[in-house]
């Protein structure tokens, strides 16, 4: 069996993880997280009854910054019943070949001659080394919970904490710059690059306040547990500030400045208690040594006179309001003139601007849904009645909200002959009763007469003394006809 000292050898294997199957490496756990290696003979092991044999180490999955693995011989689908069956929440890696329990020196055969592993648990620290080891072959024998969690407790401690802490302050610093970028962009209202940084300085805060967090569960010397409280509190308010701040330059982006003002002013509070917190201590100035730490002293003197972000206007070469939390953010004003405005998609059609032109006709604009795809139908319906002209007639006055029509816009009349010669009746009587009721014909049902059709269109548009003048005008010039 490994033993306490030496390091925990890394390997890949299937597992059932909450019921699905997934590929693990240890690799990826040793440095993130305190990991507990369980090697156990078998799913439904004779130490299994009511409780499976694995039921008190699952219960240190609820425990901040600790995994726990299962490995044994048997295949996926066994893992996952056995899992199934006392709603383990622990990873079972299925080792059939047995290699990583011969790697680990815990594999042996039993009485039957059959090559299983013993019971066994290694407690990993964050470092990758073995600090607790143990193994029985005795498959009914269960492993001591409480010289497990003795062992994990012990790996906890200011080393650890400061080791955490300094994969937070990685994160933070780079947060610090993303925000640094997304302000300036904010101030220069590039609001793509501006949602972008503030979106990825979010991001780096969030873990940066997680790994702080951790930082301070682990940490037990009590002037170290204040900084690195202090430093999860400000990661925690940058990153809720970048979240506003990434919405506000979303909708400025839009055009929408009231939304983008109101996100704008959310984000201050968040703002506010960053400004009341100084930068976090740098981890290199945190000295661990045999359980004794010790803090620069000039490093807790700007800690304590810095305000929050210096940092950041440093980086600003030198400006006022730096773009860090410093930063006053004004109430944005979108020009009028469209320039921070978004470009329209697509060409600005004929039918776009008569959409806009006629928007209100036929249709209640003050309906709060909008309106139908009936409403837009008729309203350009009307629309094209009032544009299209009507033959051979002055335009009677026009109904409220549509625009009037002139017959000095109107083409002159086509001749009737040269429009329906072919449809019309041969003979044509005499008078203007049955010139009138021919051109009432032609225009009703003719499809072929296009501009005939036309004037009907319009009719609802032409008066009653309209159609007699047009009726004498016909029937003056078929009296011409028939001198001729």
């Amino acid at each position: 069996m490994l033993q306490v000292g030496e390091d925990a050898l890394t390997f890949e294997l299937p597992a059932v993880v909450e019921s699905e199957i997934q590929q693990i490496d240890l690799g990826e756990y040793l440095g993130e997280e305190i990991v507990v290696l369980v090697f156990y003979p078998g799913d439904f092991n004779p130490a299994c009854g009511e409780d499976s044999d694995l039921e008190e180490l699952d219960l240190f999955t609820m425990q901040p910054d600790v995994t726990v693995i299962g490995v044994a011989p048997d295949t996926l689908y066994s893992h996952r019943r056995f899992a199934e069956a006392y709603d383990l929440a622990i990873p079972l890696a299925a080792d059939t070949r047995g290699e990583v329990a011969a790697a680990y020196e815990v594999d042996h055969e039993d009485e039957h001659g059959q090559s299983v592993p013993e019971r066994a648990v290694f407690v990993v620290d964050l470092d990758g080394t073995i600090q607790y080891a143990w193994s029985t072959r005795d498959p009914l024998q269960l492993p001591d919970s409480e010289a497990i969690q003795r062992a994990v407790g012990d790996i906890g401690g200011d080393a650890a904490a400061v080791s955490r802490y300094r994969v937070g302050h990685a994160h933070y610093v780079e947060g610090r710059r993303g925000f640094t970028s997304a302000m300036s962009a904010f101030r220069e209202h590039e609001w793509m690059v501006a949602r972008s940084d503030f979106e990825r300085a979010r991001e780096e805060f969030t873990t940066a306040a997680e790994q702080f967090a951790t930082a301070g569960r682990f940490v037990g010397h009590a002037e170290l547990a204040d900084h690195f409280e202090r430093a999860r509190l400000k990661a925690n308010a940058l990153w809720q500030a970048a979240d506003w701040l990434a919405d506000a330059a979303d909708a400025f982006a839009s055009g929408d400045g009231e939304e983008g003002n109101a996100y704008r002013s959310d984000a201050e509070n968040p703002l506010e208690t960053a400004r009341d917190l100084a930068e976090p201590l740098d981890p290199d100035d945190i000295t661990v040594d045999d359980r004794t730490v010790s803090i620069d002293a000039d490093a807790l003197a700007e800690a304590d006179t810095v305000s929050a972000m210096e940092a950041i206007r440093a980086e600003f070469d030198g400006e006022e309001a730096a773009g860090g939390v410093e930063l006053e953010l004004d109430a944005v004003s979108l020009d009028d003139d469209g320039e921070d405005l978004p470009d329209r998609d697509g060409p600005d059609t004929d039918a776009a601007k008569r959409i806009r032109e006629y928007a209100g006709v036929g249709m209640d604009i003050s309906d709060p849904e909008g309106a139908g795809d009936d409403q837009i139908a008729d309203a350009l319906a009307a629309a094209d009645e009032a544009d299209d002209p009507a033959d051979g007639t002055d335009a009677a006055p026009s109904e409220a909200g549509r625009p009037e029509t002139s017959l000095d816009d109107v083409p002159e009349q086509s001749h009737p002959d040269e429009t329906a010669a072919g449809d019309r009746p041969a003979e044509q009587g005499e008078g203007a009763g049955r010139d009138s009721a021919a051109a009432e014909d032609s225009a009703a049902g003719d499809d072929s007469a296009a501009s005939e059709g036309d004037a009907a269109d319009a009719e609802t548009d032409v008066t009653e003394e309209e159609i007699e003048e047009i009726a004498e005008e016909l029937q003056s010039q078929n009296g011409e006809e028939r001198q001729s």
